[in-house]
């Protein structure tokens, strides 16, 4: 018999579909509401159904047709989409499911299953414990299961009352035994009618229990847990939770959860099925490792419970709560574990995920204000240093916007008051981020400080170096190395000389080391680099400003080293692309925000294309060749430098050789990547700028720094293998002089969330709204890097709860309102919370 007809005679055997009573509909429904709420807390990884969830998806189909056509899954299947893609099917999901019912759908009255909740708590017995009793010293659980129990990160009797269920069985959703349908999870119930050992798996054996309910028979396989078939009574009720299976023509589960039933808690109708009478209840499962059962976590979770709650201390006042709904703290960790309802585990986690988003925003309000307060900052006085910036701005071919003459105003105004600057800068790509830095920096070296810039990487250090030595018309300083140190007028200054020093890793010792000096001695008055000029070995005796470029790839220590400087200098941080409002709330809660939203004037939208066949391939290379023609210039980037044999991407090396004697072999070609040194580098750009080249093939090298008004076509080679951001910060070096711009997008890739990508950037020319889109793809764990984004530090909370966040900050904002730490520590309670969760979380919030 084949596949389909051996799925077609489980089915009949098991009445999977046709024998279904009138709540099948309410049956399925709630039984994908767990299943999603399952995957969710799974992360999305396709593991909360045994084979994935699209053969789930299929059945649910038959009663819910158009779950397919939800996108993003419509034409394609659940395995294929990403975490992201997948969240977002599933929250659409579950808001359809919500406004079709109008309510929580309630399905029959079936059995409460007791819980396993001692009679009362004894307060004797939590007398010697506090929340931060470490798990060793929790006497009451087992000893053996306390080394288990800290492979899972618990380490004390407060994290043990946090070890929060990843999902809970719902025994008010029991199906009848001659209902279930293979392959899925499902709970049963029945009468014991054979309990016995059997020497089979792994030692000792295994345990096997018959139940029968009136209308089928069911198996339930205990490997390695002989132990069982004494403690399951013939004639005894029990309810087992598991995927079905089959063996022998028998419907069966293979270690599934388990619960005993009271004896009142079912009876038999007439036809002899077994009935069960009350409300079901819903039993937590818990993340769990090798050796450890879930009713050894249950155990130890339910008895830290009994000692722990008592012992929570509220700390969110009664006219906070009153003013949102939240329930109170004790109640909500309860409810976590044991709720009575759906409701009540909603509301549980609303109240514990804003805790979550609460402290955060408390957190970083109040790192700004304590830096706020400090009247240790720097002075950049503005009689000196507005001259300076307005004679560079007057000596620049464009003139600024009207976002970029504000910003500055307001970032001169920051330095000029003495208290510490913390602000970040954001904007769209080429709103001009970079000009208003520099602008700044020479601000600071006018006032007698140094000024730094900082770039994640050290291709952008170099590239930033050529960028504002050629805006300042720096040239060589005799008897220094060229490469790395240059001199240039102060604008406004006449006579007066600024030395401008890159120092980056793969300099020559020698180099390094002089750059060093001079960084030490206060001979360097603008320094380029990369993160490493925070390290101690680097002496910055003057610095008045540090500007970081492309914060979010820097990392929260190397941030916070700056803040530990005496005295503080200000800080800049600069996004090359606009920030999500969510990670603006949260990463960056600690700074002023200013954001870049207008363009300089004449510029025209980019028009983006895909050519992902051989006759766009060709259009494509036509339009380079027409622009050419009428005496414009083009781009051609490529992911990689040279061939891989392990990534199948477009290298600039081969490109270069094979553009120049193919398509392009009429045109004068360049090439750029990041292992030429930067004379080589200075001089291809200065060859494209002059119009020496027609055509620049290069790496990502050129996503910023680069500014070619000439340049009206934007070629992105293999462009799956880039990120969004990238792709839009690529597209974003042409336009820049008034002229019609193009950005083609060269990729023929399949993969789902590469074409979402390029859809997006096809879709989309505003920035705001592709950051928005790269975090619904990525998450913020990839969109920011793990440690940086801090969402991984948050238990309950996710990316998606966006309004209790906004009611955090708001709430947080309240407590700062005059400027101070008064509002916080007028609640005790609240202010010891804080401080207990930042020093916890120290990389978080240093």
């Amino acid at each position: 018999m084949n596949e389909g007809g051996r799925k077609t005679a489980r089915r009949s055997r098991y009445k999977a579909t046709s024998s279904k009573s009138d709540s099948a509909p309410n049956r399925a429904i709630n039984a994908l509401k767990n299943i999603l709420e399952l995957e969710r807390k799974l992360e999305f990884t396709d593991r909360a159904v045994m084979g994935g969830l699209d053969r789930f998806i299929e059945r649910s189909a038959e009663s819910m047709p158009w779950i397919r056509d939800i996108e993003p899954l419509r034409g394609t299947s659940y395995a294929v989409l990403q975490p992201g893609q997948r969240h977002r099917w599933a929250s659409a999901v579950i808001g359809r499911l919500r406004s079709e019912s109008g309510s929580e759908i309630k399905s029959a009255p079936i059995p409460k299953v007791t819980p396993k909740k001692p009679a009362a708590r004894k307060k004797s017995s939590s007398a010697k414990y506090t929340l931060d009793t470490p798990l060793e010293e929790l006497k009451f659980i087992q000893k053996a299961t306390r080394p288990k129990l800290g492979r899972l990160g618990v380490t004390n009797l407060r994290e043990m009352t946090r070890l929060f269920p990843n999902r809970h069985l719902d025994y008010s959703q029991v199906t009848k035994i001659g209902e279930v349908i293979f392959g899925e999870q499902m709970t049963v119930a029945g009468r014991v009618v054979r309990s016995e050992s059997a020497k089979i798996g792994p030692p000792p054996g295994a345990a096997k229990i018959l139940i029968n309910d009136g209308t089928g028979l069911l198996e339930a396989t205990f490997f390695r847990q002989a132990y069982l078939a004494n403690r399951f009574k013939l004639g005894g009720f029990v309810a087992f939770s598991g995927e079905i299976g089959a063996f022998n023509n028998r419907a069966q589960m293979q270690n599934p959860e388990y619960d005993q039933l009271s004896a009142n808690s079912a009876k038999s109708n007439s036809n002899g099925e077994i009935q069960l009478t009350h409300a079901g209840n819903l039993l937590p499962v818990y993340p769990s490792t090798d050796g450890l059962v879930q009713r050894s976590i249950r155990t130890a979770t339910r008895k830290s419970l009994d000692i722990g709650l008592p012992l929570l201390e509220e700390f969110l006042d009664g006219d906070l709560k009153q003013r949102h709904s939240f329930i109170g703290l004790e109640d909500a960790v309860e409810s976590m574990h044991y709720p009575d309802s759906a409701e009540k585990q909603f509301q549980a986690r609303r109240r514990l995920a804003f805790d979550e988003l609460f402290m955060y925003q408390l957190a970083a309000l109040k790192k700004k204000s304590e830096w706020q307060n400090r009247r240790d900052g720097i002075e950049i006085e503005g009689s000196k240093a507005r001259p300076v910036v307005e004679s560079f701005l007057a000596s620049l071919e464009f003139e600024l916007t009207e976002d970029q003459k504000n910003s500055l105003e307001r970032l001169l105004d920051d330095m000029a008051s003495g208290v510490p600057m913390g602000r970040l800068l954001q904007g769209e790509v080429g709103s001009g981020k970079t000009i208003v830095a520099l602008s700044c920096l020479l601000a600071v070296n006018s006032s007698g400080y140094q000024g730094a810039l900082m770039a994640p990487t050290e291709v952008l250090a170099e590239q930033h170096f050529l960028s504002i030595a050629n805006q300042l018309g720096a040239e060589s300083l005799l008897g220094e190395p060229k490469d790395a140190v240059r001199h240039a007028s102060l604008p406004g200054k006449g006579n007066r000389r600024i030395n401008m020093v890159l120092l980056i890793g793969s300099l020559q010792a020698s180099i390094k080391k002089r750059i060093q000096q001079m960084i030490a001695e206060g001979e360097a008055d603008l320094i380029i680099g990369t993160h490493a000029l925070l390290q101690e070995q680097v002496s910055i005796p003057k610095l008045g400003l540090a500007v970081v470029d492309e914060q979010h790839r820097f990392g929260v220590e190397q941030r916070s080293a700056l803040t530990r400087r005496e005295p503080p200098p200000h800080l800049l941080a600069m996004s090359a692309t606009p920030i999500p409002r969510t990670l603006s709330l949260t990463v960056y809660g600690d700074l002023d925000i200013t954001t870049l939203k207008i363009l300089p004037k004449g510029r025209k939208p980019i028009i983006t294309s895909l050519a992902n066949s051989n006759v766009r391939e060709n259009a494509a290379y036509e339009l380079v060749r027409r622009q050419v023609d009428e005496g414009k210039q083009a781009f051609v980037v490529c992911p990689l430098i040279e061939p891989s044999d392990s990534i199948e991407a477009a290298s600039a090396v081969q490109e270069f050789d094979r553009l120049s004697n193919g398509e392009f072999r009429e045109l004068r070609v360049g090439l750029l990547h990041g292992r030429m040194n930067l004379a080589e580098k200075q001089d291809v750009m200065d060859r494209f700028r002059q119009k020496a080249l027609d055509v620049l093939v290069a790496t990502p090298v050129i996503e910023v720094g680069v500014d070619i008004p000439n340049a009206t076509v934007m070629m992105i080679m293999s462009a799956n293998r880039f990120g969004l951001a990238q792709l839009h910060q690529l597209r974003g070096r042409v336009g820049r002089g008034g002229s019609e711009s193009s950005c083609v997008l060269m990729s023929n890739t399949h993969g789902t969330t590469a074409t979402e990508r390029i859809q997006a950037v096809l879709d989309h020319d505003d920035g705001f709204k592709l950051a928005e889109e790269d975090l619904r793809i990525r998450g913020p764990g990839d969109y920011m890097g793990t440690r940086q984004s801090g969402w991984d530090e948050l238990k309950v909370a996710t990316i998606d709860d966006v309004d209790l966040l906004q009611v955090a900050r708001r709430e947080a904002a309240d407590l700062f309102a005059d400027g101070t730490l008064d509002g916080l520590e007028s609640n005790p309670p609240l202010s010891k919370e804080l401080e207990r969760v930042t020093s916890s979380q120290i990389t978080e919030f240093s």
